[in-house]
This record gives C-alpha cells, sequence and structure tokens, in this order.
C-alpha cells in the first residue's frame, strides 16, 4: 500500500509515474482502462530481437568501427552478428536506440566521456 500511496502522491505532483506491474492478464485492457479514467499508460518493452548486423552495414561501419562508436566489445558484436548468443534486454534497448537515432546516440555518449 505505502508503494501505491508514493506513486499516487507522485502522479498527483508531478504529473507523471513509474510503475512496474508484476502481474496482468491483458496489458492492452489495463492501458484502455486506465485512459477511461483519464490516465495515459504506455508499455516500454525493447525490440524481441534487433539485426545487428543490418543495423551495422545500414550505418556504414565495420565491426570494429561499429564497435568503438558504441562502447561495445567487438567480439561480442561478432558474436551477436553470427548468432552464437544474442543481445540482452538492456543491449536490445541500445541498438533500438542506435536505429531510431544513431547520432543522438553518438552526440550522448560523446557528452558523457567529455564530462568525466
Amino acid at each position: 500500500m505505502k508503494k501505491a500511496h508514493i506513486a499516487l502522491t507522485r502522479l498527483l505532483d508531478e504529473g507523471s509515474v513509474v510503475l512496474e506491474v508484476p502481474v496482468v492478464e491483458d496489458v492492452g485492457t489495463l492501458i484502455r482502462e486506465l485512459a477511461e479514467v483519464g490516465l495515459d499508460a504506455a508499455l516500454h518493452e525493447p525490440p524481441a530481437t534487433v539485426d545487428v548486423k543490418a543495423l551495422r552495414e545500414r550505418e556504414g561501419m565495420s565491426q570494429e568501427e561499429f564497435a568503438l562508436w558504441y562502447g561495445l566489445d567487438v567480439s561480442t558484436l561478432r558474436n551477436w552478428e553470427q548468432g552464437r548468443s544474442t543481445p540482452d534486454r538492456t543491449s536490445r534497448t541500445m541498438l533500438h536506440l542506435i536505429a531510431v537515432s544513431p547520432r543522438q546516440v553518438r552526440e550522448s555518449l560523446d557528452r558523457a566521456v567529455a564530462a568525466e
């Protein structure tokens, strides 16, 4: 109950809140029901799969260049591309961001390094 109270207070004070709903039978129904009471809800999930090689090739980079630009181990990148392993949830999220906004991701990483 305490977590629910904190979430509702934050929603009222700040206008938004991030919640984890552990078990929901139908996410679409939950989102519709929340909309009916005036609350916008969204599910944020990384894509289930990412074609890493196609993404890298679309950027016109070698494996080494792509790994350097985005702070990845080249061996990990090779394993993803050759199907020996698959990107975990966090990696899929980053790869999705790269696919959507590569320049912004590079600029953000550049700023992070400059701030160190």
